[in-house]
């Protein structure tokens, strides 16, 4: 079976991520358009819009993991030198593996349960829907993984 690398995924995700933020922008637009120009507005568009924001952020998720783009307080770590700013990053990675995974094993069995359920426009089963948890699990902690191992090669490098 060939392997896949991370580049591979990392634009697979960037894909998806790019597809949902534009079929969000298209449906709220329809929505705004129909508003004005025609008597009713389509009622799905609303559904369609938040869904695709769900995507876009459960699937951009690892990726801010990836780039470091995610938002952090940089207070206490500045006080810290180079070797302890290391260890603390790891340390914090290490707990966002653990919340992830065990995020990724709670949301399994929540799709089963929630998949007696369509989405009340669109009639989506619901278990596509929460799938997008299984998703940001497993990306998330994916990505983080491979800092946390960049992280440690750092640190072991320099002793």
């Amino acid at each position: 079976m060939p392997q896949i690398s991370q580049t591979r995924i990392d634009r697979i995700l960037e894909w998806a991520v790019t597809v949902s933020f534009l079929l969000m922008i298209v449906t709220v637009m329809v929505q705004v358009i129909a508003r004005y120009a025609l008597p009713w507005s389509p009622h799905w568009t609303e559904e369609m819009a938040r869904f695709c924001f769900i995507y876009m952020v459960s699937l951009g998720a690892g990726l801010a993991v990836k780039d470091r783009s995610y938002i952090n307080v940089s207070l206490f770590l500045d006080w810290l030198d180079v070797k302890a700013r290391n260890w603390m990053d790891s340390f914090i990675l290490l707990s966002i593996i653990l919340l992830m995974l065990c995020m990724l094993v709670f949301s399994i069995p929540l799709m089963d349960i929630v998949s007696l359920q369509d989405s009340a426009s669109l009639k989506i089963n619901m278990a596509f829907i929460y799938f997008s948890m299984t998703c940001m699990s497993a990306f998330v902690a994916f990505y983080s993984i491979v800092e946390l191992l960049k992280n440690l090669k750092k640190i072991f490098r320099n002793q």
